[in-house]
């Protein structure tokens, strides 16, 4: 994201704690320092807070300062994951995430582990619509239980190598739109195009639940 990156800092008891962020996430940064402050005491090199499907961390650049980073979500496997400093696409997810929940007041969100596994069509990658859709069914204790096809969906039955499990964090390098919609609950899903969520579904009946652009 080629955004203009600001720096917004509060000083929080005896720590000066910063965000680095696109300047048109203001709010998000506010309420990244607002979390950090409710840890008044505790605000040491390497001190996290989970902040949805992701920790966020301090990472001190000289005595009292400290900037927050949040997981490199370039690293190709989540075994070596680093940190990066730039929070711009961990706000735009997170918000992303909390705001689509939204759409369904009746329910609760479910947030998943940013490196929790997805079963994913081999054949995803460049299409430009796909459905994605969440069950209860767990293959292993990191299966976050979403699965991601292509729209419309093969006639075929899928043969098993056909498929493949990615951390669902790699699912921002197939279309960062897929990340948005992690946080919904078992039984909905959504119909992604490259630039939006064209619908939320409810799985039960196949049904449209919030229709987009979202």
């Amino acid at each position: 994201m080629s955004l203009q990156l600001s720096e917004f800092s509060r000083q929080i008891g005896a720590a000066r704690v910063a965000v680095n962020a696109a300047d048109t996430l203001v709010t998000q940064a506010a309420a990244v320092l607002d979390l950090f402050e409710s840890h008044d005491g505790e605000l040491v090199d390497g001190f996290s807070i989970q902040a949805g499907w992701a920790p966020l961390m301090l990472v001190e650049r000289g005595e009292g300062r400290f900037d927050v980073a949040a997981p490199d979500f370039a690293t190709k496997t989540p075994e070596h994951v680093g940190w990066v400093t730039d929070l711009t696409l961990a706000l735009w997810v997170l918000n992303g995430q909390v705001t689509l929940a939204r759409e369904l007041p009746e329910t609760a969100a479910r947030p998943i582990h940013f490196a929790d596994t997805v079963l994913c069509a081999r054949d995803i990658e460049g299409a430009e619509r796909l459905i994605m859709s969440r069950t209860t069914r767990r293959d292993a204790p990191d299966d976050s239980g979403w699965f991601i096809d292509v729209f419309p969906q093969p006639d075929r039955r899928r043969e098993p190598a056909e498929f493949v499990r990615w951390p669902a964090y790699q699912t921002l390098g197939i279309n960062k739109h897929l990340a948005r919609a992690l946080a919904l609950p078992e039984g909905y899903g959504a119909i992604v195009s490259e630039s939006r969520i064209d619908a939320i579904i409810e799985l039960a009946g196949n049904t449209v639940a919030v229709r987009g652009p979202l």
